[in-house]
């Protein structure tokens, strides 16, 4: 097990990372890299992930993550929207695909201008969600789609995303979305399927919510399973409160969910993966001491998660902000995950382990 440091710039907060690679073996990280507002919120204690400054920041490597090319950060679309949560993935084409959502901010004077005024800053402004949404490289990175494509959430007013699409056998795509009615206080988890490359995408289908509106379910993550199912894995518990992660079944390709039950694995969010050997590895933020990065493993499919030989990748991290772990298999089957952590000098960064399992 080897740990890398991928980017770290202590004039920037760098989190929410995804991993994908190529056909040929180049791999590709997508990554969130807010500046001023978001390290000054850091300085007085109250980090937040709102930041109208944040940008969706890309590296790759040619060496299977032993060296990272320089940062290429995408320019604002908007210079009052923030990008959050960039998730990329390359699809069988050659196209590389990311999705993610954004924040609306506003100086407090206008929060009228705001559907609705869902969080306010240390500043005074306030902030909303808007998305999701997706950008698409047809040249191998070389440029990217200038206009994000608008992701519809109805019935979600608006909607967030925080893993990669998943691409089906017959070329559809599958996205996870989740969000609230304006003035709910829980989530409600989703998929959404684009037939046509994500020009268009079909009406979301429910994978979760609860009827009471006690726990919240929130960022789901969509993998395959041996049989060629889909299973979701999904943040879950009490606003705030977020304890066991939650899995779902689909076995009509996204269009339907099922048999959503409580996992034994505490931590959030988290990403799952079919290995090539037929396992499935789910790795998750461990937001409690010793804070780090963990996974764990089904041997069935997901019926059932080894949560006694539950892998530590990292347990260094300085306080429960770090996570969003993604892995990706590489050639030798060994497995890379990324993730976004900090240590006493409070920047956080991107990082990386790889590992045998």
């Amino acid at each position: 097990m080897r740990n890398f440091i991928l980017y770290k710039d202590a004039n920037a907060y760098s989190c929410f990372p995804a991993i994908a690679k190529t056909s040929d073996q180049q791999l590709w990280v997508s990554f969130r890299r807010a500046g001023n507002f978001s390290l000054k919120a850091v300085r007085e204690g109250k980090y937040d992930h709102v930041d109208k400054g944040a940008r969706i920041g890309l590296l790759t490597s040619n060496d299977l993550g032993e060296s990272w090319q320089d940062a290429q950060i995408i320019p604002a679309f908007d210079p009052e929207r923030g990008e959050q949560d960039p998730s990329i993935q390359v699809l069988s084409n050659g196209t590389l695909m990311v999705n993610f959502f954004q924040w609306f901010v506003v100086p407090q004077e206008e929060k009228h201008r705001l559907k609705y005024p869902a969080r306010q800053q240390i500043d005074g402004s306030w902030a909303d969600v808007e998305g999701p949404y997706i950008i698409r490289s047809f040249d191998q990175g070389a440029s990217w789609e200038t206009v994000p494509v608008y992701v519809d959430s109805a019935p979600l007013p608006r909607g967030g995303t925080s893993d990669a699409v998943l691409e089906l056998p017959n070329g559809e795509l599958v996205m996870g979305i989740y969000g609230a009615n304006y003035g709910d206080n829980v989530c409600r988890a989703y998929t959404k399927i684009s037939a046509d490359g994500g020009d268009t995408w079909d009406t979301p289908a429910l994978i979760a919510a609860d009827p009471n509106e006690k726990i919240s379910f929130e960022e789901p993550a969509i993998s395959f399973t041996p049989d060629g199912n889909l299973i979701a894995m999904i943040r879950a518990g009490e606003p705030g409160k977020y304890q066991f992660l939650y899995q779902a079944f689909s076995y009509d390709s996204g269009r339907t969910w099922v048999e959503l039950e409580e996992t034994p694995m505490w931590g959030h969010p988290a990403s799952v993966l079919l290995l090539a050997d037929g396992r499935m590895v789910c790795s998750y933020g461990f937001r409690r001491e010793p804070y780090g990065i963990r996974a764990c493993f089904s041997y069935d499919g997901g019926k059932t998660w080894d949560i006694e030989g539950e892998v530590v990748l990292r347990d260094d991290g300085g306080s429960r902000d770090l996570g969003y772990p993604c892995t990706v298999q590489l050639h030798d089957a060994s497995l890379y995950t990324v993730y976004y952590i900090h240590g006493e000098d409070g920047i956080r960064h991107i990082a990386g382990t790889w590992w045998e399992a």
